[in-house]
């Protein structure tokens, strides 16, 4: 017995009885079950309506008390409107015609967070431009990208709806130590460096400007000594600018070979309406050894808009691709990937000087830069040996 799950699904339940048995003979007569999940004496999953009928004379056969749940999709949408035939006659014409229209990028819109040069070149990248063909973007490849090189990404999504991509990055805010304000702290530094400037809003600074100061180092204490010769355990309070050096090496290969989703494409279209999804295909929506992709457009007739919108799911073939490089493809790399590295690692530092050296190797360039930076070097970290003094 067939009967695949894209006309529709029906919930179901099944309580007592022999289960296991009951769910064998099913998939044994090839029917379709998906989500099955058993526990605590019931069985749940979910089946086409054509089958349900049948799935509910074996679970009789084994004892099994089954209870249909949620209903969705075309086969039950078509029982409610089975009366109105001008409905389906309308539903097939617009079918018709939105298989047949093509769409082009007319405009490209990034909101909230990130660099949007950067967001810009990695969309072209990806072949995301106006005048391109909506149904041949790539955008799961493009979100994918955007999360891995615009640095402190939480959350992209990149959708076509119409004519129009949206490009939507929001960033990750680094959460805080928290620390009572209450609560005993000195300040330490978090890296190597020499001090160049101090402001000091409540403690006793121990390090003098001009002075170097290992990672860890106290910068600021929180103990300071009253008037009488009693201790005083403050919540240190201040920003120390600091000067640093740091070394950093980028690698670019004359061959490479990389893994790229430039294959075949086997693209699945779906018409929306709603919460109900209905496949304008037959059979199953996958492809192996492909990247997925999904592409939205809300459609319009003559200009005015439909409560339908049009999901197409695109699988592109993976294929290995032999990349040669030359010197200059090398240098013209390297340079994106200083370029990164700076945007990602070093947006809250003053770049005081750089020295690049381009070292030729047999397998490639390799570039590397000695930085030497500015910025607050303090951390608040707790007073724990002066507390258990205290206690």
């Amino acid at each position: 017995m067939t009967g695949g799950l894209f006309l529709g699904r029906v919930e179901f339940c099944g309580i007592g009885g022999f289960q296991e048995r009951f769910v064998s003979e099913l998939l044994d007569n090839g029917v379709r079950l998906r989500k099955v999940r058993a526990s605590g004496g019931r069985i749940t999953g979910v089946i086409s309506p054509l089958n349900y009928r049948f799935a509910a004379v074996i679970a009789r056969k084994h004892g099994v008390r089954l209870r249909a749940g949620k209903r969705r999709g075309l086969y039950f949408s078509a029982l409610r409107y089975s009366r109105r035939a001008g409905l389906y006659a309308g539903f097939m014409v617009f079918g018709t015609i939105l298989s047949i229209g093509q769409a082009t990028v007319a405009d490209i819109r990034i909101t909230g967070d990130g660099p949007e040069a950067q967001i810009v070149e990695i969309l072209e990248e990806c072949g995301i431009t106006r005048g391109v063909p909506t149904h041949g973007l790539d955008g799961s490849l493009a979100e994918q990208r955007i999360m891995l090189e615009v640095e402190n990404v939480a959350w992209v999504d990149v959708s076509c709806v119409g004519s129009r991509v949206s490009v939507n990055v929001e960033s990750g805010t680094p959460k805080p130590d928290i620390i009572d304000d209450a609560q005993p702290c000195n300040i330490v530094s978090v890296r190597d460096a020499m001090v160049v400037d101090t402001v000091v809003r409540k403690g006793q600074a121990v390090t003098q400007i001009g002075s170097g100061v290992h990672k860890g180092g106290l910068l600021v204490s929180g103990t300071v000594a009253d008037g009488s010769g009693e201790l005083l355990y403050l919540h240190a309070n201040a920003e120390v600018i600091g000067e640093f050096t740091e070394t950093r090496e980028f690698f670019v290969p004359y061959n490479e070979t990389v893994k790229i989703a430039d294959g075949e494409q086997t693209q699945f279209r779906y018409l929306a309406l709603g919460e109900d999804i209905y496949p304008l295909f037959f059979g199953e929506a996958y492809a192996e050894d492909s990247l997925y992709s999904e592409q939205t457009e809300v459609l319009d007739i003559l200009g005015a808009e439909t409560p339908f919108r049009l999901i197409t799911g695109t699988f592109t073939k993976y294929r290995d691709r032999e990349v040669v490089r030359s010197d200059d493809d090398c240098l013209r790399e390297l340079k994106k990937l200083k370029e990164r590295f700076e945007e990602n690692f070093y947006p809250e530092f003053d770049m005081i000087d750089e020295v690049a050296k381009y070292q030729p190797e047999k397998e490639g360039i390799r570039l590397v830069v000695d930085y030497t930076l500015r910025g607050n070097i303090a951390q608040t970290v707790p007073i724990e040996v002066e507390l258990a003094e205290m206690s």
